[in-house]
């Protein structure tokens, strides 16, 4: 019976190389079979109950298409930008107006913890316990568990003892800022969770914004993308036309105040002409011009203002975006994760790893082969 080697020359030692016997390392390996089998068993054992102890996890996508800011400084740079999308190249924000939000940012505005905060204060159905329920209180608390589940070393009596702020440390809220954000230890991890379980991407050349939302119910991801979807697009039209809107509203209260002096002049002009009708001297005359122009000077003031009003009224609906829904929320019908038989399979080539490298130290000898 011959044996396969490579002997790199017949005498290494004199010159530093190893010689490979591979009918050796096959011997080492069959004598092992056994050994190695087993521990290839346990760990995938323990991989497959590590596997299910994970929940099954469900996926949501929203696809969105935003109105893009059409205004522009120059007629020539905007030309020169959409000759440049046909071809492929994004000139980013040149030329566009600042008051727009780019739709790169939209990933860091739903991140972000103000944002998050106005949309766990929604309410979800709960398919699992038949109830409606604060978005809050949904994320809170254990829902759909996994297959196996290990107890924790900690109870929960523990954890809310540990959480239980000493006297010295309450802080009154009349002495917090107004711009600081306050946040309750529940509204905090809720957030938290909210914040690892949605992904924003953006599409640089279609600036398509694709909202994903996984979770361990496939109903509540279908919910809170929904959810996210409505509060990005009242975020933005809320952004885009805060300035319109403002304009809108200090005209409105200009307006009905012109009114009020209108009327009152009117009044008056009325009232004097009422109580002087008979009177032809020139003082009582030159009185009635005087009222007349004052209700004349309100009334343009007032006209002015109403047309400035429905200006700005034009305006806002002008400044509002408009956000096409491509693909709407859907709940899924199957699982994304976990992969179990990965897991498992993962963990069966660490135990052979671990094998190889337990046969390895036992029976090479290290010192003949560091010499």
């Amino acid at each position: 019976m011959s044996t396969t080697e490579t002997n790199i020359p017949n005498n290494p030692q004199d010159n530093g190389e190893i010689s490979i016997n591979f009918g050796e390392i096959f011997r080492v390996l069959k004598a092992y079979k056994l050994f190695i089998a087993v521990l290839a068993l346990v760990f995938a054992g323990l991989g497959a109950v590590y596997s299910l102890t994970k929940a099954n996890q469900y996926v949501s996508t929203v696809k969105l298409l935003p109105e893009l800011d059409s205004k522009t400084s120059g007629g020539g740079l905007s030309g020169l930008k959409s000759l440049a999308g046909l071809a492929g190249i994004d000139l980013g924000g040149a030329g566009s107006s600042s008051e727009a939000i780019r739709p790169d940012l939209y990933p860091n505005i739903v991140q972000s913890a103000p944002f998050l905060q106005e949309v766990i204060k929604a309410n979800i159905y709960n398919p699992k316990l038949k109830i409606w329920q604060s978005l809050v209180t949904y994320l809170t608390t254990k829902q759909d568990a996994a297959p196996i589940t290990i107890p924790s070393i900690f109870s929960e009596d523990d954890s809310t003892k540990a959480s239980k702020p000493k006297p010295g440390e309450v802080i009154p809220n009349n002495v917090i800022p107004s711009d600081v954000l306050k946040l309750n230890k529940k509204e905090s991890q809720a957030i938290k969770n909210l914040q690892g379980a949605i992904t924003v991407e953006i599409d640089k050349k279609s600036a398509i914004i694709t909202l994903t939302v996984k979770m361990t119910n496939a109903f509540a991801a279908a919910s809170i993308s929904s959810l996210v979807q409505n509060q990005l697009t009242k975020y933005v039209i809320n952004y885009r036309t805060e300035k319109a809107r403002k304009e809108l509203g200090f005209l409105q209260t200009r307006q009905a105040e012109a009114r009020k002096k209108y009327d009152q002049a009117l009044f008056t002009l009325s009232n004097y002409r009422d109580q002087n009708r008979n009177l032809f001297l020139n003082v009582a005359k030159d009185q009635e011009k005087k009222l007349q122009y004052e209700v004349d000077m309100a009334y343009n003031l007032y006209a002015s203002l109403s047309t400035q009003m429905t200006d700005a009224q034009i305006k806002v609906q002008r400044e509002t975006p408009i956000f096409k829904v491509l693909e709407p929320a859907e709940i899924a019908k199957t699982k994304v994760g976990p992969s179990r038989s990965l897991i498992t399979l993962g963990f069966m080539f660490v135990g052979i790893f671990i094998a190889l490298g337990y046969i390895f130290f036992k029976e090479v000898d290290l010192k003949s082969l560091l010499g």
